[in-house]
């Protein structure tokens, strides 16, 4: 097995690596990550598995090369040093002399005995060698280099924009598996996705998988779902942060549940949060606010305003991350969500708002990271806050996805007695609580938010 090193590619999508001794084609359009996705599988060959790897280039230099890897944290000079990498440069071979270099390069592979290659781009050998030569090349020189030392070969195609077929089209046909990274806009963000259309003794769950590009190299969108174990249910619960919602909710809230907070402008839904995540925290939990609307100084001049001693927790038991949505697509969210969960390990976490996602990415995209987040969020045991802005009757949850996952549902709302504005709240949903079903008056003072009877 030639694994890439990244759990969920090896679990989900080639069942444990790709085989030995397979050519693999890699193909994709401009930008779409093709040579980050193969020297990622040849970095962590070495430096997981020890394997010794070799990247043959007509694309980039080495120092660029090495460059451009050591920024995503894969530091190639130092497998060189070691004795596990060996990088060829073929940037100006000529189609006069290609043939001859070839010869050469494949004696000195044959010396080195590397376990994985890459070849970086099958587009532009062709274009040196013609059709003809491309065909017999992969058929017979690389087929005996593969027989001879049990390696796999991944071949980098170019995919012209807007078009199926992959280089000369010929390199489907002789290869035991074709990858093709591709990529589509949703609203300002442009998702990526990744196309297993044959992979040779290994079963296809799935023929799209997403992906993202950060700063940590390649990254896929890890389903919580597909690898979590069961989880025994909890009968532990923890405060809302206000004492008479406590009450209201039947005792508290589940640990690992989810709750939405949905309700008009100004009706106090931020207010809620911040109590829920600094009354925790000052309770000795570990609280992490996802803030992708309003600023850190507005959200901590608020807290204060309300009577919350926010700064003996910031920083400490409290911290707050501001996230700007537009900035990302929603499988770059999710996984910047799921990477600060698992570095703050949070026992309670504040998303706020739903209502900033939505701007930026359609209704099912938000509902499938509502699913994700909720499994994720059960999964560390973290009781999760979501606050979602709706001008109606809270009544009704204006997202389906929303009112269906979240196992509590607080709505608030306005509502005018005798020319005057009052607030009104009322627990829509708690899963397995006895909750009240009366409709509550409550207001925002200096003290924080006061509920009535």
């Amino acid at each position: 097995m030639r694994k890439m090193g990244i759990d969920f590619f090896d679990e989900q999508v080639v069942e444990g690596g790709f085989p030995e001794g397979a050519l693999i084609l890699v193909a994709g359009e401009p930008g779409s990550g093709k040579t980050i996705f193969s020297s990622t599988w040849l970095y962590n060959g070495a430096k997981k598995f020890g394997e010794k790897g070799v990247y043959i280039s007509f694309a980039e230099t080495k120092t660029d090369f090495f460059e451009e890897m050591k920024q995503l944290g894969m530091d190639f000079g130092e497998l060189e040093q070691k004795g596990l990498f060996k990088f060829i440069d073929l940037v100006t071979v000529s189609s006069e002399t290609i043939e001859k270099e070839i010869e050469l390069i494949m004696g000195e592979i044959l010396t080195f005995q590397p376990q994985r290659v890459v070849l970086d781009s099958i587009s532009v050998f062709g274009q040196l060698m013609g059709q003809a030569k491309l065909r017999a090349f992969l058929h017979t020189t690389l087929g005996r280099f593969m027989k001879a030392t049990g390696a796999t070969v991944l071949l980098i195609a170019e995919k012209p924009m807007g078009q199926e077929k992959v280089g000369y089209g010929i390199e489907e046909f002789v290869v035991d598996g074709v990858i093709v990274l591709k990529s589509k806009s949703l609203g300002e963000s442009l998702i990526r996705l990744m196309e297993v259309r044959k992979m040779r003794r290994r079963s296809i769950k799935k023929p799209q998988f997403e992906y993202t590009i950060s700063s940590h190299g390649i990254e896929f969108l890890d389903i919580p779902e597909l690898r979590r174990a069961e989880i025994e249910p909890t009968w532990e619960k923890i405060s809302t942060g206000i004492k008479k919602l406590d009450e209201i909710v039947g005792g508290g809230l589940y640990r690992g549940s989810s709750v939405l907070l949905v309700g008009m402008t100004g009706t106090g839904k931020t207010t809620f949060a911040l109590h829920f995540a600094v009354n925790n925290a000052l309770e000795g939990r570990k609280a992490l606010y996802l803030a992708f609307e309003e600023p850190m100084d507005q959200l901590l001049r608020a807290a204060k305003n309300y009577g919350l001693p926010i700064e003996k927790v910031l920083n400490g038991n409290l911290n707050i991350l501001n996230i700007i949505p537009e900035a990302h697509t929603p499988v770059q969210t999710f996984i910047r969500i799921k990477r600060a969960i698992e570095e703050h390990k949070p026992e309670v976490l504040v998303v706020d708002s739903l209502t900033a996602l939505k701007q930026h990415m359609n209704e099912k995209e938000l509902t499938k990271m509502l699913r994700y987040l909720t499994l994720l969020t059960k999964e560390y045991r973290t009781t999760i806050y979501f606050t979602l802005n709706d001008e109606t009757d809270f009544r009704v949850v204006p997202m389906t996805g929303a009112s269906t996952l979240t196992d509590v549902i607080i709505g608030l709302r306005y509502e005018l007695v005798n020319d005057r504005i009052e607030r009104r709240l009322a627990v829509v949903k708690a899963r397995g609580s006895n909750h009240s079903r009366k409709i509550y008056r409550y207001e925002i003072t200096d003290e924080g938010v006061v509920i009535y009877e």
